[in-house]
């Protein structure tokens, strides 16, 4: 695996060590290489080889030398990135680090070249001169499963500048995102919810806490900031796919034209311009594990940058084409027609769901527009086009339509014949807002505002026997959350609202038919103390009841159910220690009474 040579002299003088020696590396096997990358490397295969010679003292030693790769091979693991270097030189002396068309190999043979300097006048500090060039190089061949947030094929062109030192390097960079590369990134679950990083990881070294307090800037040797100057394209064939939610499979596929400026100073600020213009793509969507439906997305749409890269402008519109019957959409136009005219309105056509997104990147206006294809908007006399457009005036049966068109694939008759009273627009806006971006939740903070709720949806399925023949239902469940008294409080009120069928009875359905208190009765809240009321549906035997109870919560988490008992006993022991020491703490002042009745 290593064949290696060390021979000359090192000598100890009271003023010095003094060094002669020369280390030959005869050979060093790629494979062994892997071994030293903790896993980072892997596939190796080829060889390396150099010569080193060292000479005079350590404080001021001289030393020159080379390494060369043949037919040297690896794989970057998280990358599955296979590269290659068929006969490169990199010559090492006391002014640094040397590399002349030094070049890499992706596995279809595209190079990604290296030309310059890395001084090492400061090894703390090293400074760059250094220029890329890479053409058509692939720099990902990842699979699922490879690492946590990105797989597919990345290929680019790049001509870089690489200048400054290592505290600030200063990057001038003009790259390309080839057509052929079509990625995904993974977007992490709990992205959402995080709001500032700041001061939630703190670096201790516990064996001498003041260290990294003490050093300074010159002996830490990091990046402490960047300069940056890029140009970058995007390739109209570049597909990029974001999986949204891992478990529900909602994701975006994209593709486009991009032209974007962006520049990053040492301060840490950023600017970008530019604009992506959509050229194709679809968005997929699972509502409550129930159905899927796919978007396409508009080739007008785009997205812009003038600044912020945080303050994006949409323009982006999506399409869902579904064919259903204009019969319920027309019900209430055509009520005082004949049978025959009314038929005519079961006609299946080829409606049109948009959904429109405007605004800003973390502010996005969403909203909904319904619409048939140009050749069909003249259909049954015009009627049905005219009515989409009345309905794309109303906002509140707009919104239940598409809801209606993208859950059930049909129209419902009219704006109040289900009873959600709006509760439509609220479930459409917040599923769809979710689905589109995990990471903002504006429909809900634009409905609620901040008033500290929480609304929660669910739609329910079921049949009840509880008329003279069977019927399915569905139910579209709502509910609304605050917490009150620092937390300590949780008041949870909701309702159930008949979205297809009806109940047997007639009976209206109750405002508020769920309510239920939860008291934290620990600083921890592993006791909590809850109280609740809520209407259910038991088949065959009850039909719809109302349960109520009240019950005592104990909440332990626990890897092991050892631990579980470990815990349990613990505080009963620190119970016991703590009636012990009160006991202690009572003893001087009891004694102290006694002597006293005896004088």
């Amino acid at each position: 695996m290593a064949d290696l040579e060390l021979t000359g002299d090192y000598i100890a003088d009271i003023d010095g060590a003094t060094i002669n020696m020369d280390l030959d590396i005869n050979e060093l096997k790629m494979e062994a290489v892997d071994g030293f990358s903790l896993g980072e490397l892997n596939n190796g295969s080829g060889m390396l080889n150099g010569n080193f010679k060292m000479n005079g003292k350590l404080v001021d030693l001289e030393y020159q030398g080379f390494l060369r790769f043949t037919n040297a091979g690896f794989t970057v693991t998280k990358l599955n990135a296979p590269f290659t270097l068929l006969k490169e030189t990199v010559s090492i002396d006391n002014e640094g680090i040397s590399m002349s068309n030094f070049t890499i190999r992706d596995d279809k043979d595209n190079k990604l070249t290296v030309d310059g300097l890395v001084g090492t006048e400061s090894f703390i500090n090293p400074t760059f001169d250094l220029k890329v060039v890479a053409d058509d190089f692939q720099a990902l061949n990842a699979e699922q499963g490879d690492n946590d947030f990105v797989y597919g094929t990345a290929v680019f062109d790049a001509t870089a500048s690489i200048t400054g030192d290592l505290q600030i390097p200063i990057i001038d960079l003009d790259a390309t995102v080839g057509g052929n590369t079509d990625i995904t990134y993974i977007m992490p679950t709990a992205a959402a919810n995080i709001e500032s990083s700041d001061g939630i990881v703190v670096f201790v070294n516990r064996e001498n806490p003041d260290a990294i307090l003490t050093r300074t800037e010159e002996e830490t040797g990091t990046i402490t900031g960047f300069d940056i100057k890029s140009l970058l394209k995007v390739n109209r064939d570049a597909q990029v796919t974001i999986l949204i939610d891992e478990e529900t499979g909602d994701n975006l596929k994209v593709n486009g034209d991009a032209d974007l400026n962006f520049t990053l100073q040492p301060n840490g600020r950023m600017n970008l311009t530019g604009v992506y213009d959509v050229a194709g793509g679809q968005y997929e969507m699972n509502l409550y594990n129930l159905v899927n439906r796919t978007f396409t997305l508009d080739p007008s749409s785009r997205v812009s940058w003038s600044g912020d890269p945080f303050d994006a402008k949409l323009d982006v519109r999506a399409i869902y084409s579904v064919d259903a019957s204009a019969a319920p959409l027309m019900a209430i136009t055509s009520t005082s027609d004949d049978p025959a005219a009314q038929s005519q309105y079961r006609q299946q056509l080829p409606f049109l769901v948009y959904l429109n997104i405007d605004g800003d990147l973390l502010s996005p206006e969403i909203n909904f527009a319904l619409d048939l294809p140009e050749d069909e908007q003249g259909a049954l006399g015009g009627e049905v086009y005219s009515r989409v457009q009345q309905v794309n005036q109303q906002t509140g049966e707009l919104n239940r339509q598409v809801f209606s068109l993208l859950v059930l694939n049909r129209f419902y008759p009219d704006s109040n014949s289900d009873g959600s009273q709006g509760g439509f627009a609220s479930i459409a806006r917040d599923n769809l807002n979710d689905a589109l971006s995990d990471q903002l939740n504006i429909f809900s903070d634009k409905l609620l505002g901040n008033t500290g709720f929480q609304l929660d949806f669910g739609l329910d399925t079921f049949t009840d026997y509880q008329g003279t023949t069977p019927q399915e239902r569905t139910q579209l469940d709502i509910a609304a959350q605050r917490k009150f008294f620092n937390d300590k409080l949780t008041v949870r009120v909701g309702s159930s609202v008949d979205v297809a069928g009806e109940s047997a009875s007639g009976d209206a359905t109750p405002l508020i038919g769920n309510v239920s208190l939860e008291y934290e009765l620990t600083e921890d809240g592993q006791y909590r103390l809850k109280g609740f009321r809520r209407s259910e549906f038991e088949n065959v035997i009850d039909g719809q009841t109302i349960v109520s109870g009240i019950s005592l919560i104990f909440q332990q988490e626990f890897n092991k159910f050892s631990q579980l008992w470990s815990a349990i006993l613990r505080k009963k022991q620190q119970q016991l220690l703590q009636e012990e020491e009160q006991k202690e703490e009572l003893k001087p002042s009891q004694e102290n009474r006694k002597t006293n009745k005896i004088d």
